[in-house]
């Protein structure tokens, strides 16, 4: 799939702007704070509907005019449809997406239209902060392969939030058991099949990562990635997790809140048997996250037929000159926007590239040092 054209209308800190794209590399250059992030923003946000960064709908809009609003339309070509996503974000926050001219009123709906891979320093959570940063890679990944998966979460995470008030606020109830097991029982059908699918993505992509990994290094590191649950016997997966919430009745009651689940699970990352999520050196971590993401990139093909359109945030200043070489090899075949402060061809003769200066994107051919 390619976005062939973009649209930004009063969009964090552009006012009016149209950009056309390659179907392969696209580098957006400029100096820190002109705006590079807030490009590749547009599209995150056209893909999953919510902000990179954690900003509400209504920071998206650009200061100098919240009265009106902010909207962003792309125009995107896959192999056998062609697509329009139109969202508008109102003065008050207020958030109206269209596909392909027809309004969709859930996530749900419009997550999997537009997938993307991407990968920005804040994305080194992946492997250098908590549990809930991995869970998030696994969750964003499947949502867009699997629509199921994502209403699947959706469902667990109500349920887990009403578990946790029956124990909290009803515990002295006289139906307080009745009310446990009630939505127990609806969470464990939730968890068993979230379970299963992030084993099995982590089953295809951990071998995906090691090559990527040896592609991208010279070092001789044996990448291992793993999913970290509770104790299950996978051929019995259910009566598993009842005996695991049976187990931790009284611990949860005690704690007045949910001790087992999915939303506690991790993904274990190991190379040479030290875990590189503690111990691993910042060029090790940076290498891993990369590798995992282009791994993400190859699932998506072999799942759809079809590349998602690659994010590389301010990715280039971090890798040195063989990193880079295999990196520009690597996605030759994907449509790919990379942000940086400057950028050297290096021999590279199919790509377009874009100068951020005075809010105002530009498609310049002659730029080599920004």
């Amino acid at each position: 799939m390619v976005i062939k054209k973009l649209y930004l209308d009063n969009f964090l800190s552009y006012t009016k702007q149209y950009v056309e794209l390659s179907d392969t590399l696209n580098v957006i250059v400029g100096k820190n704070a002109a705006g590079k992030t807030n490009l590749v923003e547009s599209i995150y946000f056209s893909s999953l509907g919510k902000s990179a960064r954690g900003l509400r709908d209504k920071e998206l809009i650009n200061w100098n005019d919240a009265s009106y609003g902010a909207r962003v339309k792309i125009l995107l070509q896959k192999k056998y449809s062609s697509h329009t996503i139109d969202i508008h974000v109102d003065h008050a926050g207020q958030k109206r997406i269209l596909c392909d001219n027809l309004p969709v009123s859930r996530i749900g709906e419009l997550i999997g239209i537009l997938n993307i891979v991407f990968f920005s320093p804040d994305e080194m959570g992946l492997v250098k902060e908590s549990p809930s940063d991995r869970r998030r890679f696994l969750d964003i990944s499947l949502s867009q392969q699997n629509k199921l998966y994502f209403y699947s979460l959706t469902k667990y995470n109500k349920l887990l939030a009403q578990r946790n008030k029956v124990l909290k606020v009803h515990k002295n109830d006289a139906n307080f058991m009745e009310m446990l097991e009630l939505v127990t029982q609806s969470m464990l059908e939730c968890h068993e099949y979230i379970l299963l699918r992030r084993k099995e993505f982590l089953e295809e992509l951990a071998p995906l990562a090691v090559k990527e990994h040896s592609y991208l290094t010279s070092e001789k590191e044996k990448l291992e990635i793993l999913y970290q649950t509770e104790p299950v016997d996978f051929d019995d997966v259910k009566g598993s997790l009842q005996k695991l919430y049976k187990k931790s009745l009284e611990k949860d009651i005690k704690l007045e809140y949910t001790t087992v689940g999915i939303h506690r699970d991790d993904i274990s990352i190991v190379a040479n048997d030290i875990d590189i999520r503690k111990y691993g050196s910042q060029g090790q971590q940076k290498t891993t996250v990369l590798s995992i993401k282009l791994a993400e990139l190859n699932m998506f093909h072999l799942k759809t037929g079809e590349y998602p359109i690659l994010i590389l945030d301010d990715v280039l200043s971090e890798l040195d000159n063989t990193r880079r070489k295999a990196l520009f090899e690597r996605i030759k075949e994907v449509q790919t926007l990379i942000t940086c402060t400057k950028f050297a061809q290096e021999s590279l003769s199919d790509y377009r590239m874009f100068y951020i200066s005075d809010k105002k994107i530009k498609e310049v051919k002659d730029i080599t040092n920004g």
